[in-house]
Protein backbone atom coordinates (compact mmCIF):
# COMPACT_ATOMS: atom_id res chain seq x y z
CA UNK A 1 0.00 0.00 0.00
CA UNK A 2 1.44 3.55 -0.82
CA UNK A 3 2.15 5.92 1.31
CA UNK A 4 -0.81 8.51 0.50
CA UNK A 5 -3.47 5.44 0.73
CA UNK A 6 -1.95 4.61 4.14
CA UNK A 7 -1.96 8.13 5.52
CA UNK A 8 -6.12 8.43 4.67
CA UNK A 9 -6.51 4.46 6.17
CA UNK A 10 -4.67 5.97 9.46
CA UNK A 11 -6.30 9.39 8.68
CA UNK A 12 -9.85 7.89 8.81
CA UNK A 13 -9.01 5.15 12.17
CA UNK A 14 -8.48 8.20 14.23
CA UNK A 15 -11.98 9.32 13.56
CA UNK A 16 -14.30 6.72 13.35
CA UNK A 17 -14.07 5.15 16.31
CA UNK A 18 -17.09 2.82 15.95
CA UNK A 19 -18.70 -0.58 14.59
CA UNK A 20 -18.62 0.91 11.12
CA UNK A 21 -15.22 1.15 11.04
CA UNK A 22 -13.83 -2.09 12.51
CA UNK A 23 -12.28 -3.55 8.87
CA UNK A 24 -10.84 -0.13 8.76
CA UNK A 25 -8.85 -0.29 11.80
CA UNK A 26 -7.93 -3.80 11.71
CA UNK A 27 -6.43 -2.85 8.37
CA UNK A 28 -4.46 0.06 10.00
CA UNK A 29 -3.59 -2.16 12.75
CA UNK A 30 -1.75 -4.44 10.58
CA UNK A 31 0.45 -1.47 8.60
CA UNK A 32 0.74 0.51 12.13
CA UNK A 33 3.74 -1.06 13.33
CA UNK A 34 5.99 -0.15 10.30
CA UNK A 35 4.64 2.85 9.49
CA UNK A 36 4.28 4.94 12.51
CA UNK A 37 5.85 7.89 11.05
CA UNK A 38 2.85 8.06 8.94
CA UNK A 39 0.66 6.86 11.43
CA UNK A 40 1.72 9.78 13.90
CA UNK A 41 1.38 12.55 11.11
CA UNK A 42 -2.46 10.99 10.01
CA UNK A 43 -3.22 11.29 13.77
CA UNK A 44 -1.59 15.10 14.30
CA UNK A 45 -3.74 16.06 11.27
CA UNK A 46 -7.17 14.33 12.18
CA UNK A 47 -6.74 16.04 15.99
CA UNK A 48 -6.89 18.90 14.31
CA UNK A 49 -9.53 18.08 12.32
CA UNK A 50 -11.48 17.09 15.07
CA UNK A 51 -11.14 20.12 17.06
CA UNK A 52 -12.63 22.52 14.18
CA UNK A 53 -15.78 20.22 14.23
CA UNK A 54 -18.56 21.42 16.23
CA UNK A 55 -18.72 19.37 19.69
CA UNK A 56 -21.45 16.79 20.20
CA UNK A 57 -21.65 13.65 22.77
CA UNK A 58 -24.54 12.59 21.06
CA UNK A 59 -24.53 9.20 19.57
CA UNK A 60 -21.75 8.35 21.80
CA UNK A 61 -22.59 4.76 23.59
CA UNK A 62 -23.97 6.06 27.04
CA UNK A 63 -22.46 5.94 30.87
CA UNK A 64 -24.13 3.68 33.12
CA UNK A 65 -24.61 6.66 35.65
CA UNK A 66 -24.13 10.31 35.00
CA UNK A 67 -24.16 12.97 37.73
CA UNK A 68 -25.35 16.57 36.69
CA UNK A 69 -25.56 19.40 39.76
CA UNK A 70 -27.04 22.44 39.20
CA UNK A 71 -29.16 25.04 42.03
CA UNK A 72 -32.15 24.66 39.96
CA UNK A 73 -33.60 28.07 41.14
CA UNK A 74 -37.12 28.96 40.07
CA UNK A 75 -36.72 26.29 37.39
CA UNK A 76 -37.37 26.54 33.82
CA UNK A 77 -37.53 25.18 30.35
CA UNK A 78 -33.91 25.58 30.53
CA UNK A 79 -33.10 23.12 33.33
CA UNK A 80 -35.21 20.87 32.16
CA UNK A 81 -33.84 21.08 28.62
CA UNK A 82 -30.45 20.42 30.59
CA UNK A 83 -31.91 17.62 32.26
CA UNK A 84 -33.43 16.04 28.57
CA UNK A 85 -29.75 16.62 27.42
CA UNK A 86 -28.05 15.03 30.05
CA UNK A 87 -30.33 12.05 30.32
CA UNK A 88 -29.64 11.34 26.98
CA UNK A 89 -25.99 10.52 27.66
CA UNK A 90 -26.47 8.12 30.40
CA UNK A 91 -28.81 5.43 31.48
CA UNK A 92 -29.57 6.68 35.13
CA UNK A 93 -29.31 10.55 35.64
CA UNK A 94 -28.36 11.25 39.36
CA UNK A 95 -28.77 15.48 39.99
CA UNK A 96 -27.16 16.85 42.57
CA UNK A 97 -29.13 19.82 44.45
CA UNK A 98 -26.67 22.15 45.78
CA UNK A 99 -27.86 23.17 48.93
CA UNK A 100 -28.60 27.18 49.73
CA UNK A 101 -25.74 27.84 52.35
CA UNK A 102 -23.23 26.69 48.90
CA UNK A 103 -25.26 28.35 47.18
CA UNK A 104 -25.49 31.74 48.81
CA UNK A 105 -21.80 31.82 49.62
CA UNK A 106 -20.86 31.32 45.73
CA UNK A 107 -23.33 33.47 43.89
CA UNK A 108 -25.84 34.77 46.83
CA UNK A 109 -28.87 33.16 48.15
CA UNK A 110 -31.65 31.16 46.26
CA UNK A 111 -35.22 32.21 46.12
CA UNK A 112 -35.97 29.08 46.56
CA UNK A 113 -35.18 26.71 50.14
CA UNK A 114 -33.86 23.60 49.96
CA UNK A 115 -37.46 21.41 49.98
CA UNK A 116 -38.86 22.97 47.04
CA UNK A 117 -35.98 22.89 44.48
CA UNK A 118 -35.44 19.56 45.67
CA UNK A 119 -39.47 19.08 45.03
CA UNK A 120 -39.01 20.40 41.50
CA UNK A 121 -35.70 18.61 40.72
CA UNK A 122 -37.69 15.29 41.74
CA UNK A 123 -40.71 15.85 39.49
CA UNK A 124 -39.11 16.07 36.44
CA UNK A 125 -39.27 13.34 34.34
CA UNK A 126 -35.42 12.44 32.81
CA UNK A 127 -34.55 12.72 36.46
CA UNK A 128 -33.92 9.06 38.08
CA UNK A 129 -32.26 9.98 41.69
CA UNK A 130 -32.17 12.84 43.51
CA UNK A 131 -29.37 13.97 46.14
CA UNK A 132 -28.44 16.43 48.19
CA UNK A 133 -25.05 18.49 47.23
CA UNK A 134 -22.82 19.78 50.26
CA UNK A 135 -20.67 22.06 48.12
CA UNK A 136 -21.13 24.65 45.21
CA UNK A 137 -18.60 22.61 42.86
CA UNK A 138 -18.76 18.95 42.39
CA UNK A 139 -15.60 17.13 43.03
CA UNK A 140 -14.29 13.55 41.51
CA UNK A 141 -14.67 12.22 45.24
CA UNK A 142 -18.70 13.12 45.53
CA UNK A 143 -19.62 11.41 42.09
CA UNK A 144 -17.74 8.37 43.58
CA UNK A 145 -19.93 8.26 45.97
CA UNK A 146 -22.75 7.97 44.01
CA UNK A 147 -21.09 6.10 41.66
CA UNK A 148 -20.99 7.94 38.68
CA UNK A 149 -18.82 7.58 36.22
CA UNK A 150 -19.40 11.08 34.48
CA UNK A 151 -20.35 14.21 35.29
CA UNK A 152 -21.84 16.61 33.30
CA UNK A 153 -22.71 20.10 32.62
CA UNK A 154 -23.48 23.17 29.75
CA UNK A 155 -21.23 24.55 27.53
CA UNK A 156 -21.16 27.72 29.81
CA UNK A 157 -18.84 26.14 32.23
CA UNK A 158 -17.97 27.82 35.65
CA UNK A 159 -15.17 29.19 37.26
CA UNK A 160 -13.96 28.66 40.48
CA UNK A 161 -13.62 31.92 43.23
CA UNK A 162 -9.77 31.59 42.34
CA UNK A 163 -10.30 32.24 38.19
CA UNK A 164 -10.08 28.15 37.29
CA UNK A 165 -12.34 25.37 35.64
CA UNK A 166 -14.49 24.21 38.07
CA UNK A 167 -14.68 21.00 36.40
CA UNK A 168 -10.85 20.66 35.14
CA UNK A 169 -10.13 17.84 37.32
CA UNK A 170 -13.30 16.28 35.59
CA UNK A 171 -11.28 17.05 31.70
CA UNK A 172 -8.39 15.43 33.09
CA UNK A 173 -9.70 12.23 34.42
CA UNK A 174 -11.86 12.07 31.25
CA UNK A 175 -14.94 11.93 33.29
CA UNK A 176 -16.94 14.84 31.49
CA UNK A 177 -20.08 15.56 29.51
CA UNK A 178 -20.70 18.69 28.09
CA UNK A 179 -23.92 19.33 26.51
CA UNK A 180 -25.05 22.80 24.99
CA UNK A 181 -26.72 25.45 27.37
CA UNK A 182 -30.51 26.61 26.67
CA UNK A 183 -30.64 30.28 25.26
CA UNK A 184 -33.27 32.74 25.68
CA UNK A 185 -33.81 31.92 29.44
CA UNK A 186 -31.86 31.29 32.68
CA UNK A 187 -33.10 32.08 36.26
CA UNK A 188 -30.94 35.34 36.15
CA UNK A 189 -33.38 36.43 33.53
CA UNK A 190 -36.89 35.38 35.65
CA UNK A 191 -35.56 36.89 38.17
CA UNK A 192 -34.70 40.17 35.48
CA UNK A 193 -38.82 40.13 35.17
CA UNK A 194 -39.93 39.76 38.08
CA UNK A 195 -37.92 43.14 39.17
CA UNK A 196 -39.64 44.72 36.18
CA UNK A 197 -43.06 43.69 36.53
CA UNK A 198 -43.44 46.41 38.79
CA UNK A 199 -41.84 48.80 36.32
CA UNK A 200 -42.26 47.79 32.83
CA UNK A 201 -45.72 46.54 31.50
CA UNK A 202 -43.89 43.67 29.43
CA UNK A 203 -46.20 41.57 27.95
CA UNK A 204 -48.13 44.70 26.04
CA UNK A 205 -47.18 44.22 22.82
CA UNK A 206 -47.22 47.94 21.53
CA UNK A 207 -45.71 49.67 24.57
CA UNK A 208 -43.06 47.68 25.62
CA UNK A 209 -41.80 50.02 28.52
CA UNK A 210 -45.00 51.78 29.38
CA UNK A 211 -44.87 53.08 32.71
CA UNK A 212 -46.61 51.80 35.74
CA UNK A 213 -46.38 51.42 39.34
CA UNK A 214 -47.81 47.99 40.84
CA UNK A 215 -46.04 47.44 44.15
CA UNK A 216 -46.54 51.22 45.69
CA UNK A 217 -45.12 50.00 49.30
CA UNK A 218 -42.04 48.31 47.80
CA UNK A 219 -40.50 51.69 46.04
CA UNK A 220 -39.12 49.37 43.54
CA UNK A 221 -40.13 51.56 40.67
CA UNK A 222 -36.71 53.16 42.54
CA UNK A 223 -34.55 50.54 41.66
CA UNK A 224 -31.43 51.10 39.78
CA UNK A 225 -31.77 48.10 37.25
CA UNK A 226 -28.79 48.38 34.71
CA UNK A 227 -30.50 49.56 31.94
CA UNK A 228 -28.18 47.17 29.51
CA UNK A 229 -29.63 44.17 31.79
CA UNK A 230 -33.38 45.67 31.11
CA UNK A 231 -32.91 45.55 27.25
CA UNK A 232 -31.34 42.18 26.95
CA UNK A 233 -34.01 41.24 29.57
CA UNK A 234 -36.74 42.08 27.26
CA UNK A 235 -35.07 41.32 23.59
CA UNK A 236 -33.68 38.10 24.71
CA UNK A 237 -36.46 35.28 23.80
CA UNK A 238 -36.20 31.68 24.37
CA UNK A 239 -36.39 30.72 20.53
CA UNK A 240 -38.76 27.45 20.71
CA UNK A 241 -38.70 24.93 17.47
CA UNK A 242 -41.41 22.55 16.63
CA UNK A 243 -38.52 19.97 17.70
CA UNK A 244 -38.05 20.77 20.92
CA UNK A 245 -41.52 20.46 21.61
CA UNK A 246 -41.56 17.09 20.57
CA UNK A 247 -38.66 16.34 22.64
CA UNK A 248 -40.43 17.23 25.10
CA UNK A 249 -43.58 15.76 24.41
CA UNK A 250 -44.61 12.45 25.70
CA UNK A 251 -46.49 11.55 22.24
CA UNK A 252 -49.35 9.45 24.02
CA UNK A 253 -53.03 9.35 23.93
CA UNK A 254 -55.03 8.06 26.23
CA UNK A 255 -55.89 4.17 26.10
CA UNK A 256 -59.42 2.53 25.52
CA UNK A 257 -60.60 2.56 29.29
CA UNK A 258 -58.55 5.60 31.18
CA UNK A 259 -59.97 7.43 33.44
CA UNK A 260 -59.29 10.57 31.85
CA UNK A 261 -58.56 13.83 34.79
CA UNK A 262 -58.81 17.28 33.53
CA UNK A 263 -56.95 20.33 35.27
CA UNK A 264 -56.01 23.86 34.14
CA UNK A 265 -54.46 26.74 34.91
CA UNK A 266 -51.76 29.45 34.58
CA UNK A 267 -48.34 27.47 35.89
CA UNK A 268 -47.12 30.44 35.86
CA UNK A 269 -43.00 30.39 37.74
CA UNK A 270 -43.20 26.37 38.72
CA UNK A 271 -43.46 25.43 42.32
CA UNK A 272 -43.72 22.90 44.94
CA UNK A 273 -47.53 24.12 44.90
CA UNK A 274 -47.85 23.24 41.02
CA UNK A 275 -45.72 19.56 41.55
CA UNK A 276 -47.98 18.60 44.50
CA UNK A 277 -51.05 19.30 42.75
CA UNK A 278 -50.47 17.94 39.58
CA UNK A 279 -49.31 14.66 41.89
CA UNK A 280 -52.66 14.42 43.38
CA UNK A 281 -54.72 15.11 39.56
CA UNK A 282 -52.16 12.12 37.93
CA UNK A 283 -53.46 9.70 41.23
CA UNK A 284 -56.79 10.55 40.18
CA UNK A 285 -57.11 8.62 36.84
CA UNK A 286 -55.09 7.19 34.17
CA UNK A 287 -54.20 9.87 31.84
CA UNK A 288 -53.90 13.56 32.78
CA UNK A 289 -54.70 16.41 30.46
CA UNK A 290 -52.89 20.00 31.72
CA UNK A 291 -54.68 22.95 30.30
CA UNK A 292 -52.43 26.42 30.27
CA UNK A 293 -54.17 29.33 29.60
CA UNK A 294 -52.82 31.78 27.07
CA UNK A 295 -50.95 35.05 28.44
CA UNK A 296 -54.20 37.48 27.32
CA UNK A 297 -56.17 35.61 29.67
CA UNK A 298 -53.73 35.43 32.69
CA UNK A 299 -53.64 38.60 33.16
CA UNK A 300 -57.36 39.41 32.87
CA UNK A 301 -57.21 36.90 35.93
CA UNK A 302 -54.52 38.08 37.79
CA UNK A 303 -53.72 41.79 36.21
CA UNK A 304 -50.17 43.45 37.00
CA UNK A 305 -47.51 42.26 34.81
CA UNK A 306 -48.87 38.82 34.52
CA UNK A 307 -47.64 36.03 33.30
CA UNK A 308 -44.33 36.27 33.72
CA UNK A 309 -43.20 32.96 31.35
CA UNK A 310 -45.27 32.94 27.95
CA UNK A 311 -47.03 30.18 27.17
CA UNK A 312 -44.67 28.53 25.57
CA UNK A 313 -42.03 28.14 28.49
CA UNK A 314 -44.66 27.43 30.53
CA UNK A 315 -45.77 24.62 28.51
CA UNK A 316 -42.19 22.88 27.96
CA UNK A 317 -42.23 23.28 32.05
CA UNK A 318 -45.32 21.25 32.25
CA UNK A 319 -44.06 19.04 29.71
CA UNK A 320 -40.80 18.20 31.47
CA UNK A 321 -43.26 17.28 34.73
CA UNK A 322 -43.42 13.36 35.28
CA UNK A 323 -47.12 13.51 35.97
CA UNK A 324 -48.55 15.31 33.16
CA UNK A 325 -49.54 13.45 30.13
CA UNK A 326 -50.26 15.87 27.59
CA UNK A 327 -50.45 19.63 27.38
CA UNK A 328 -53.49 21.48 25.95
CA UNK A 329 -52.60 25.04 24.99
CA UNK A 330 -54.42 28.64 25.53
CA UNK A 331 -57.62 26.96 26.71
CA UNK A 332 -60.67 28.71 27.60
CA UNK A 333 -61.13 29.89 30.78
CA UNK A 334 -64.02 28.67 31.75
CA UNK A 335 -64.45 24.53 30.87
CA UNK A 336 -66.69 24.40 28.10
CA UNK A 337 -68.91 21.43 26.54
CA UNK A 338 -66.53 21.31 23.45
CA UNK A 339 -63.62 20.94 25.96
CA UNK A 340 -65.38 18.01 27.96
CA UNK A 341 -66.64 16.29 24.61
CA UNK A 342 -63.20 16.82 22.28
CA UNK A 343 -60.91 15.07 25.14
CA UNK A 344 -63.42 12.94 26.46
CA UNK A 345 -62.45 14.34 30.11
CA UNK A 346 -64.45 12.33 32.97
CA UNK A 347 -63.10 14.31 35.87
CA UNK A 348 -62.21 18.08 36.07
CA UNK A 349 -60.33 18.73 39.34
CA UNK A 350 -59.14 22.48 40.94
CA UNK A 351 -56.69 23.30 43.09
CA UNK A 352 -57.85 24.62 46.29
CA UNK A 353 -55.48 27.50 45.71
CA UNK A 354 -56.51 28.32 42.13
CA UNK A 355 -57.60 32.12 41.72
CA UNK A 356 -60.50 32.98 40.03
CA UNK A 357 -62.56 35.78 38.90
CA UNK A 358 -66.44 36.47 39.46
CA UNK A 359 -67.50 34.11 36.77
CA UNK A 360 -67.15 30.29 38.35
CA UNK A 361 -64.62 28.13 35.37
CA UNK A 362 -66.14 25.44 36.52
CA UNK A 363 -69.96 25.63 36.84
CA UNK A 364 -70.59 23.13 33.94
CA UNK A 365 -68.12 20.25 35.53
CA UNK A 366 -69.80 20.95 38.60
CA UNK A 367 -73.49 20.70 36.27
CA UNK A 368 -72.34 17.51 34.95
CA UNK A 369 -71.08 15.96 38.53
CA UNK A 370 -67.82 15.54 37.12
CA UNK A 371 -66.02 18.26 38.94
CA UNK A 372 -63.56 17.55 41.99
CA UNK A 373 -61.64 19.92 44.38
CA UNK A 374 -57.79 19.13 45.12
CA UNK A 375 -56.99 20.01 48.73
CA UNK A 376 -53.96 21.99 48.60
CA UNK A 377 -51.27 20.67 51.22
CA UNK A 378 -48.57 23.57 50.09
CA UNK A 379 -50.02 26.92 49.54
CA UNK A 380 -47.46 28.58 48.03
CA UNK A 381 -48.04 31.09 45.13
CA UNK A 382 -45.98 32.98 42.28
CA UNK A 383 -47.09 36.22 44.42
CA UNK A 384 -45.41 34.55 46.98
CA UNK A 385 -41.96 34.05 44.94
CA UNK A 386 -42.15 37.55 43.81
CA UNK A 387 -43.01 38.71 47.75
CA UNK A 388 -39.16 37.51 48.08
CA UNK A 389 -38.04 38.85 45.04
CA UNK A 390 -39.26 42.55 46.46
CA UNK A 391 -39.04 42.24 50.51
CA UNK A 392 -34.99 41.97 49.65
CA UNK A 393 -35.51 43.86 46.35
CA UNK A 394 -31.65 45.34 47.09
CA UNK A 395 -29.88 42.20 47.58
CA UNK A 396 -31.36 40.35 44.75
CA UNK A 397 -31.12 43.63 42.58
CA UNK A 398 -27.44 43.51 43.07
CA UNK A 399 -27.14 40.37 42.22
CA UNK A 400 -29.47 40.37 39.40
CA UNK A 401 -27.37 43.29 37.68
CA UNK A 402 -24.08 41.52 38.41
CA UNK A 403 -25.17 37.81 37.11
CA UNK A 404 -26.75 39.44 33.82
CA UNK A 405 -23.57 41.45 32.66
CA UNK A 406 -21.80 37.80 33.19
CA UNK A 407 -25.09 36.47 30.91
CA UNK A 408 -24.57 39.11 28.34
CA UNK A 409 -20.65 38.57 28.23
CA UNK A 410 -21.22 34.87 27.52
CA UNK A 411 -23.42 35.01 24.48
CA UNK A 412 -21.52 38.22 23.32
CA UNK A 413 -18.35 36.00 23.02
CA UNK A 414 -19.32 32.22 22.93
CA UNK A 415 -18.08 30.09 20.26
CA UNK A 416 -21.09 27.54 19.71
CA UNK A 417 -19.04 24.46 18.70
CA UNK A 418 -21.36 22.36 21.51
CA UNK A 419 -24.38 21.03 19.38
CA UNK A 420 -27.68 20.24 21.36
CA UNK A 421 -28.44 16.82 21.45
Amino acid sequence: MDQNNLHTLFFIDHILKNEQAQKIQQLANEYSAENAHIRDMAKEQADLFLSQLPISSYGEEKVKRLYFDGCFDLMHSGHFNALRQAKELCETLVVGVIKSDAIAKAKGPPIMTDEERLALASACKWVDEVVVQETYDPTIEQIDRHSCSHVAHGDDLVQTADGKDAYQPFKDAKRMKIFKRTEGISTTDIVGRMLLMTKEVMWEEKKVFQKQTIVEASNINQLDIDQASIEQTLNNKILNTTRRIMQFSNNKKPKSGDKIVYIDGSFDILHQGHVDVLRKAKEMGDFLYVGVYDNETINKIKGKNYPILNLQERVLNLLAIKYVDEVIMGVPYKVNEQLIKNFKIDLVVEGSCSQKTSEDPYELPIKLGIYQQIKAVNKQTADQLIERIVSNRLRFLEKYNSRKKKEINFFENHDYKVEEI
